[in-house]
């Protein structure tokens, strides 16, 4: 439908654009005249004196005009055809008629309204300054917002008087005295070493440090300890933890499908690096935000635009336009929150309704970023780099031409296929964005098609399950003959996730609604022009990019910025006594408080500059500044009780909860099982005992301790921490196989370095988790707690986790836990045996997989099998292919030893075409029906991805000659084969179910949950049915063969108890 202006509007509007009507005269008194109309019609629902901005509309000054509000600029200097606010004045329409009530203008009104118009629409000097609200309007820009702390230059201000050498502390003190109170003594040093080893490394002191520590008569002992720690690669992991919530980074693309980015970890590689190699902070920031155009061919300035590729991302979204402006928002978005601590998110609508941000200001910050395109193909490395493998990867091509060209002859039919599947998903005018060639494609469309094509490389990656039939044996056979040259192929180069732009043409953001095309500049309260002039900016000399973000690079690291520093040593200062001197790290606006020390922050970032962005150097000085080495206690607490409740002038140091990755890391060091020979590399599973900095960050599949203990949700960028408390914390700590075994753990490390003495077992105990010793009566209490367990009988969950060695772990998009199961492990879970009558109509096994690794051989990992002894006897196993299998690589396979169809006893081998990932979700099963006389049998595979709702439900029907199983002598086996740790299976298991028959898809466990009479043996893994237990009635409860049961009589048991209560502690879980 076409919108028109009624008739008499539209030839009133085109006789003055035409300029029929005769000119009036153009000086202030015509603008006087026309302002005071204004005044006495619009101003009372659109000024800043009355406090209203109806529409997002102020009409009390020209930028007010001009700027316009939610339907864009109502005025349009010499041009009253196309000024909005006159087009509503002549309007009949009640919708959008002004004014709305009352009486109308009279002719004569709108005509002198249309003469100022056409002559330029001057402001008359009487009203240079428009009135001021007494309260704030979105919008308004004068000198009393401009005055806010923030937005003023950082300068250096003088130390106060007062007794300290450290200048920290004589703003600390000066601020003190000024209110009457008395600041704590020093900490004792135990408390002191654990306090600033975990804060500077995010890591417990070992009893030896603390004893080192603790007796040193060195008077710099305490700054040698700091030295020490800021110096270790630990410190990086810690620092990089803080500043990656920042950016909001994670291994996981978020949305339902939650797809892992397999390149992510190395931008958190470079973070790390960064931090222990202490690069300035200027540095730091540039190489984030213009890396590529600042410092080509710098392998870890590449990596560091990973920082522009942290936004969630869905990949089933048919509306890419859509998702495109998100992802620029959100890029915005952070941005703001990260390098202006501003809250721009406000300004994306509207003015922002409390802080002068214009809304314009969030499209000018926008339009910095406007031209980059996401890429997943570009190489952080060096040319040399680059050059060796080029010539190795040069030599495998010729070696391999012919089998890649047969394979990429076999692959084009269902490559063009999935193609044009993937695009006609999309709507018409993306589909011929994706059909242009590139060079004809606007830099517009080079942006959506580039994220809409993502999803025709996801229908690429999944081109194995298309290949059905004699198509699918030939490719595995040429896939196979392709890994034969492996050794000849150069390792994979170091693809990052990263940006590059759409070429030097400058793309502006847009206003919506408004339509006003907004080009880059920085913050107008910041500027002495209102709007905010546009930036200087200049396009690489090659073409390649814009030069936009380098302008804003460098503009954030110039020392006039207001903001930078600030914002870096308040959140230094926030990391160390977890409260900012402004309290909110990210908000420096009227929303967050003022700082409670504002000339120290002021002090610390002019020194942060002075000293070229050294943010080891800052560090130091704050850890060992007095004010940081204070007791928690305090003699005398009740003035700063009552003056100052939240401690925001630290009259004492506030004790903290650890956050939950030191939490985590804290129990794996205490336990002796914490891994910290892995530095950097590709992020592992929570459950692998590394620290935390090095696992999987997945969106919606968190790890658990993570997610009770308020570890952020890293989609938007995140500051700070929340501390709550809640029952579930408690729950988990106390009831969770996790933390049982955490216990048994670290009784075993208590026994291994003080064996047969209880008392010093006690000791140690209190050395490892709070680095003191006890005090007598803890020591008395201990000793009583261990023979009041000792003479308990262990519960059965108690004993049956411990006992089979079962460590649990979440399935994705499931509720309740699965089993994890190592890498390696050689203790599959084993179940008594189905019998030959069990097995005479056929089976079915099914469960529920996520596989994080196959092996790199041929050999299966096993999901469930029941193995004979000898080479006569029967077997059955059911699992997915190694990478260098006989057949087809990652597939499910059912493999048996039994009675054929030929009358002979031997091996039957079904492989499907049914692939699957690593790290995701899948149900899957195999159904047997056995060959007979009418002819052959059926193995019907059946798999679901459970990440993905769109996938369907896929099968593929092998034939059989297999008659029968029989396989009675031995146990059924979960997750691997005896002792072999190649086929034991890398990941979670759950739900698995072995029932007589062959299922049909409305038996099976994906449709039906229940516990059917078929059912031989179903194992959940779940607390509430036990563990262990066998759910189908049958009896098959789960063990572990190779793992006997504790040993109750020993005191293992009770020191475990122990140890498992005092990991539950506060003086465990808090910095003091």
């Amino acid at each position: 439908m076409t919108l028109r202006l009624p008739a008499s509007i539209a030839l009133t509007l085109t006789v003055l654009t035409l300029g029929i009507a005769p000119l009036r005269a153009a000086g202030d008194d015509l603008a006087e005249k026309a302002v005071t109309l204004l005044d006495s019609h619009c101003f009372k629902c659109h000024s800043h004196s009355a406090g209203k901005n109806k529409g997002g509309l102020v009409m009390d000054s020209l930028a007010g005009l001009t700027t316009g509000g939610d339907g864009g600029a109502a005025l349009i200097p010499g041009d009253p055809a196309k000024s909005l606010f006159l087009q509503n004045i002549l309007s009949t329409d009640p919708e959008v008629m002004m004014p709305p009530k009352g009486d109308r203008l009279t002719k004569e009104e709108v005509t002198l309204l249309q003469d100022w118009v056409k002559s330029g629409a001057t402001w008359p000097k009487s009203r240079t300054k428009a009135p001021v609200a007494g309260r704030y309007l979105p919008g308004t820009i004068g000198e009393k917002e401009k005055g806010w702390w923030a937005y003023q230059p950082v300068k250096l201000p003088e130390l106060p008087a007062g007794k300290s050498a450290h200048p920290i502390d004589r703003f600390i003190d000066a601020r003190l005295a000024k209110d009457g109170l008395t600041p704590s003594g020093e900490a004792e040093r135990g408390v002191l070493i654990r306090r600033v080893t975990f804060d500077a490394t995010g890591l417990p002191p070992t009893p030896e440090e603390v004893a080192t520590f603790v007796q040193s008569t060195d008077p710099l002992a305490y700054e040698k300890l700091v030295d020490r720690l800021l110096a270790t690669p630990a410190y990086g992991q810690r620092m990089a933890r803080a500043w990656l919530d920042l950016v909001r980074y994670a291994d996981s693309d978020g949305f339902r499908i939650d797809d892992f980015r397999p390149t992510a970890w190395r931008y958190r590689d470079y973070v790390i690096q960064a931090y222990n190699e202490n690069k300035p902070y200027d540095r730091f920031i540039q190489e984030q935000i213009a890396g590529d155009e600042l410092f080509p061919g710098d392998p870890q300035a590449l990596t560091a635009l990973g920082y522009l590729r942290h936004w969630i991302y869905e990949y089933n979204n048919r509306d890419a336009r859509s998702q495109w402006d998100n992802i620029l928002n959100d890029i915005t978005d952070t941005t703001g929150d990260v390098f202006l601590g501003a809250g721009m998110q406000c300004a994306r609508c509207h003015d922002h309704k409390f802080d002068p941000i214009l809304q314009r200001d969030y499209y000018a910050l926008r339009s910095f970023f406007n031209n980059t395109v996401p890429v997943e193909d570009r190489v952080a490395w060096t040319t040399k780099e680059a050059g060796e493998h080029a010539r190795k990867l040069a030599a495998w091509e010729k070696e391999t031409q012919s089998i890649r060209d047969e394979i990429a002859a076999l692959e084009k039919k269902y490559r063009e296929t999935a193609t044009r599947k993937a695009i006609e998903i999309f709507p018409d005018d993306v589909q011929e964005m994706l059909n242009k060639p590139l060079a004809q494609r606007t830099p517009y469309e080079q942006q959506v098609a580039a994220l809409a094509w993502r999803q025709v490389d996801y229908e690429y990656n999944r081109l194995d399950r298309s290949i059905k039939g004699a198509d699918s044996v030939k490719h595995a056979d040429l896939k196979r003959k392709l890994a034969e040259h492996d050794k000849q192929k150069p390792e994979e180069p170091p693809f990052v996730l990263t940006i590059r732009e759409t070429g030097a043409q400058g793309l502006d953001a847009v206003i919506p609604k408004k339509n006003t095309v907004v080009p880059p500049a920085f913050l107008t309260v910041l500027s002495a022009n209102y709007p905010a002039e546009p930036a200087a900016i200049t396009p690489a000399a090659d073409g390649t990019t814009t030069g936009r973000r380098t302008v804003l690079a460098r503009w954030l690291t110039e020392k006039s910025n207001p903001f930078t520093a600030r914002l870096a040593m308040n959140r230094l200062w926030q990391l160390n006594f977890r409260r900012g001197l402004a309290p909110y790290a990210s908000d420096f606006g009227r929303l967050g408080e003022p700082p409670s020390h504002p000339e120290l922050l002021d002090w610390l970032s002019a020194e942060f500059m002075a000293k070229d962005w050294d943010q080891k150097a800052m560090h130091r000085l704050i850890l060992t500044s007095a004010a940081y080495r204070r007791s928690s206690l305090h003699p005398d607490p009740k003035d700063g009780q009552l003056k100052d409740p939240q401690n925001a002038l630290l009259w004492r140091f506030q004790p903290q909860r650890l956050e939950s990755e030191q939490i985590r890391d804290a129990i794996f060091t205490a336990c002796g099982d914490l891994k910290t020979d892995k530095q950097a590399g590709p992020s592992v599973v929570y459950g692998e005992p590394v620290r935390s900095i090095f696992t999987r960050i997945m969106r919606n599949n968190r790890d658990p301790l993570a997610d009770v203990f308020d570890a952020p949700q890293w989609f938007s960028s995140a500051s700070s921490r929340d501390v709550t408390t809640t029952p579930i914390q408690s729950l988990l700590l106390l009831n969770s196989p996790f933390m049982l075994k955490r216990g048994e753990a670290l009784a075993a490390r208590v026994v291994k370095e003080v064996p047969g003495d209880e008392a010093a077992q006690v000791r140690r105990l209190y050395q490892i988790l709070f680095a003191r010793l006890p005090s007598a009566e803890e020591a008395r209490r201990a000793a009583s707690f261990l023979k009041e367990v000792q003479a308990q009988e262990p519960t059965v969950a108690v004993t049956a986790a411990l006992a089979n060695d079962f460590q649990p772990e979440k399935v994705p998009f499931r509720d309740g836990q699965g089993a994890h199961m190592d890498a390696g492990h050689r203790k599959p879970f084993l179940a008594p045996g189905a019998t030959e009558a069990d097995f005479a109509k056929g089976f079915t096994i099914e469960g529920v997989i996520v596989p994080r690794t196959v092996s790199d051989t041929g050999t299966v990992r096993v999901i469930a099998a029941q193995v004979g002894k000898g080479k006569d006897d029967g077997y059955w196993q059911f699992g997915v292919t190694g990478l260098k299998s006989r057949r087809a690589p990652r597939v499910l396979v059912l493999q048996a030893h039994g009675p054929l169809l030929d009358g002979t006893f031997g091996e039957a081998v079904q492989f499907s075409n049914l692939r699957i990932e690593m790290n995701k979700p899948y149900y899957a099963s195999a159904a047997v029906r056995y060959a007979d006389k009418n002819g052959p049998g059926e193995v019907s595979f059946t798999l679901k991805d459970l990440a993905n709702d769109d996938e369907p439900l896929l099968h593929d029907r092998v034939a059989t000659s297999l008659t029968a199983v029989r396989a009675a002598s031995q146990p059924i086996q979960l997750g691997g084969k005896g002792a072999d740790r190649e086929s034991s299976f890398h990941g979670v298991i759950d739900d698995v179910r072995l029932s007589a028959g062959a299922l049909d898809d409305q038996g099976l466990l994906y449709s039906n949950e229940d516990v059917q009479p078929s059912a031989l043996g179903f194992w959940r893994f779940e607390n509430k049915t036990g563990t262990m237990r066998d759910s189908s009635g049958k009896g098959r409860d789960l063990a572990v063969g190779s793992v006997k049961a504790a040993d109750t009589k020993s005191g293992a048991t009770p020191l475990a108890a122990l140890c498992h209560a005092l990991l539950n502690s506060s003086e465990f879980l808090y910095v003091e």
